[in-house]
């Protein structure tokens, strides 16, 4: 157990030791034969109007994807339309702060749906939310690759790593569907995690009560068929932030002059999805996410001048919504999610636990 930790930051090293190589390897391959001219003219011929659909794509990105989360969870937890924005938007910057796998996100959503539920609905929600995230993701990578069908031989050298994401993403949606809606497979597994954890004379009461809490986590999901309605709404909403997400790049590739079939960007979430889920942990992700985007163009057949230029705007738009949009919300809502009295109650809770279960829990056990 204890060579656990140095084996888990030599491999989160190894992975931004990777990133690193691949971003110089960008930067010498742009940096060569660079057309700084060509840079230049493309920057002069750049418009304010042509900034502006960028700005509404970026925007419609993240309101459309707080749509999705209050059409899931507006009934159970009684969730206005700011709510859920300024939840996701709080769940958008634990992500750009903390960028891994989204986890972080998805932990301080659950915690806020917690402060207006119990704990079986709020992991229901949580984990229903982010299998709805992936399963649409994954469906429209495959419906735009088929609309595009032509501009996957772009792609034909990332074929491996394109077949990949989509099988993993497949597999992850297949995987929390059945964690979502029967729960009971996890008992097993986490009665022989926490053996090790919990005194033999007090299993008994654990295997009894984690067989209840799962059992109320798969009655919470009856409701996800119950409102079907409300779910399509969402899954629509998810549908129109996917469609947002290639506008942007396709409106930065217009700005430099360059046009492309937007379809063709579809596959390229591969690329993105890759870089996010292995991001070496930096603020708004600078340098990974670009690095991808500006490869996404070039795969294309965007000259590396425009595709640099294309890439300088796009994510300075992303930025500047970040900082306007994201951070005041993320912030305020962060306060209110893990206020003193919230922290007092999960600590509670926690405390109940360790003395119940006899579970020694860092920083709450006596």
């Amino acid at each position: 157990m204890k060579a656990q930790g140095p084996q888990r930051a030599s491999r989160g090293r190894l992975v931004a030791l990777a990133q690193y190589v691949v971003i110089a390897a960008l930067a010498a391959y742009i940096a060569r034969d660079f057309d700084l001219e060509d840079f230049l003219h493309a920057l002069n011929l750049v418009d304010p109007g042509d900034i502006l659909p960028i700005l509404v794509f970026e925007v419609l990105y993240y309101v459309s994807h707080a749509a999705a989360f209050w059409a899931l969870c507006r009934k159970r937890f009684n969730l206005t339309f700011r709510e859920a924005l300024g939840s996701s938007m709080m769940a958008w910057l634990v992500d750009l702060l903390l960028p891994s796998a989204f986890v972080e996100g998805d932990v301080a959503r659950f915690f806020y749906l917690k402060t207006k539920s119990d704990w079986a609905p709020s992991l229901s929600y949580t984990l229903f939310f982010r299998l709805l995230i992936s399963s649409t993701l994954v469906f429209f990578i495959l419906f735009a690759s088929l609309l595009a069908l032509k501009a996957l031989s772009f792609y034909s050298s990332l074929a491996l790593i394109y077949a990949a994401v989509i099988v993993l993403g497949s597999a992850l949606s297949l995987a929390m569907g059945v964690v979502v809606f029967k729960p009971s497979v996890l008992k097993n597994p986490l009665l022989k995690l926490l053996r090790r954890a919990v005194p033999s004379r007090r299993l008994g009461k654990l295997e009894h009560d984690l067989e209840e809490f799962l059992a109320k986590v798969q009655a919470v999901a009856a409701e996800f068929r119950e409102n079907a309605a409300w779910l399509l709404a969402a899954i629509a909403a998810l549908m129109l932030q996917w469609v947002s997400g290639i506008m942007t790049p396709y409106f930065s590739l217009r700005a430099v002059g360059v046009e492309v079939d937007a379809l063709s960007i579809a596959p390229g979430y591969t690329i993105l999805t890759l870089f996010s889920l292995a991001s070496i942990g930096v603020p708004f992700m600078l340098g990974s996410v670009d690095s991808a985007l500006v490869t996404l163009y070039l795969i294309l057949g965007v000259p590396k001048e425009r595709a640099l230029l294309a890439t300088l705007i796009g994510r300075s738009v992303t930025i500047l919504v970040s900082l306007a949009m994201i951070y005041p919300l993320g912030i305020y809502y962060i306060r209110r999610t893990f206020s003193t009295d919230n922290l007092e109650e999960v600590r509670r809770s926690l405390q109940k636990i360790s003395q119940e279960y006899g579970v020694k829990i860092p920083f709450i056990s006596g």
